[in-house]
């Protein structure tokens, strides 16, 4: 609620950063109850509902009923002023979308996901130069890589693009579509099967803004001699502050390491369920990225130290859950990172009471510590010590942490 200091009050959902997301079993209404919903929305739909609004200037839309893609169509063209539109599940076989998204003259944001579409509705986009500054494709089907391109020669505003689950970009498109978008500000590609880091490079080559790269579930890894690139290959990027390198199981430390050295304002780096991630090159983003806020290892197999000589002052938030670190480690931590909010530690099965006390005594502006399902931590253990060592006297906490250690 605007106007509240979260130090006062905050709403907090408690869910692990860590679990991926899980869709329920879609639960069918009876074909009585389906038939009635589809004739009151198509009754409204003809009503022109849209009218009801006048200030409507954002629109989702989520149907999975095909038989009323002419209505809504209909519907759309009579909001031309709308800048925000999202449709879900539609299946363009006919003209019917093409006319409606090409009278919405004002319109910045289109995303459309799990949908069939066609090259003919991204080259009429394009003939009209729709003012577009967000474009999204999410798990769409029936474009190809010419009506991509088609639409972003036209399009030359837009600053954020998310394409996922797409099957045929590969590096090359990216480096031409790259070349079309000099003011992007953001990119995603993830679940796009044949980009590697070379098309990574050619992003941050031809697009001088760009602030936040999003490549996951990928294959980010390295190319042959001839075609792989080093540092003497690029200038620094003071630029990108976010990379989101989820799920890239072939990415290496050589990579990890060339991108600390260009991107020396990284604020955000997400490398969870990399495999090859090492404590070598986590040290190197961390001397490195002096900036850096955000720092996700989640399910990391390979990180279990994470020394530092020098103090990390900015780090706010660490995920080391899924991983191999010790209390040594812990401790490691609570000694260089005396700034940090949030430590992740879920399914941390090698840590004990003893590393998450060092933790908190020494980072004292620690607001969350998580130590679900980690086997060798007690939880009451670890507050009541804690409980014990800041409220009661010396002489009594030394002989209520004797109690406690034999609870344990």
């Amino acid at each position: 609620m605007s106007g509240f200091d979260p130090e006062v009050a905050c709403h907090h959902l408690t869910i692990d950063p860590t679990c991926k997301a899980i869709a329920q079993r879609r639960r069918k209404q009876s074909p009585e109850k389906t038939a009635a919903a589809e004739l009151a929305v198509k009754d409204l739909l003809e009503a022109s509902i849209f009218h009801r609004f006048s200030n409507l200037n954002s629109l989702d839309l989520w149907f999975d009923s095909h038989d009323l893609d002419a209505i809504i169509a209909s519907a759309l063209r009579d909001r031309p002023t709308l800048k925000s539109l999202s449709l879900s599940r539609i299946k363009q076989e006919d003209a019917n979308y093409v006319d409606s998204l090409v009278s919405l003259k004002g319109l910045n944001c289109l995303q459309l996901r799990f949908s069939k579409i066609s090259d003919d509705l991204l080259y009429s986009i394009a003939r009209e130069v729709i003012p577009l500054k967000r474009f999204v494709l999410e798990y769409c089907i029936g474009y190809s890589y010419d009506g991509v391109y088609g639409l972003l020669s036209k399009c030359h505003g837009i600053q954020h693009l998310h394409i996922q689950g797409n099957h045929f970009l590969n590096n090359l498109h990216v480096a031409q579509l790259s070349l079309l978008l000099p003011g992007l500000v953001s990119i995603t590609l993830s679940q796009c099967s044949k980009l590697t880091e070379l098309a990574l490079f050619a992003l941050i080559r031809n697009c001088p803004s760009l602030g936040e790269i999003t490549m996951e579930h990928t294959y980010m890894r390295r190319e042959s001699e001839e075609n792989s690139y080093s540092l003497k290959d690029f200038h620094v990027n003071l630029q990108l502050k976010f990379l989101h390198l989820a799920h890239n199981l072939l990415i290496d430390e050589e990579s990890i390491i060339l991108f600390a050295n260009i991107f020396p304002n990284l604020q955000h780096l997400d490398l969870s369920y990399c495999n090859r991630v090492s404590k070598k090159s986590i040290c190197q983003v961390l001397s490195k990225c002096c900036k850096i806020r955000h720092l996700n290892l989640a399910y990391c197999n390979e990180v279990k130290r994470l020394k530092m000589n020098i103090l990390v002052y900015h780090l706010e938030v660490l995920n080391l859950s899924g991983t191999s670190v010790r209390d040594k480690t812990i401790y490691e931590i609570s000694k260089s990172y005396r700034g940090i909010l949030q430590l992740l530690l879920t399914r941390c099965h090698y840590i004990t009471e003893k590393g998450v006390i060092s933790v908190v005594e020494n980072c004292t502006q620690l607001k969350e510590i998580n130590l679900r399902d980690c086997k060798k931590v007690d939880p009451c253990v670890v507050v009541l010590k804690i409980f014990v060592s800041y409220l009661l006297p010396p002489s009594l906490a030394a002989w209520v942490n004797v109690v406690a250690s034999g609870w344990n």
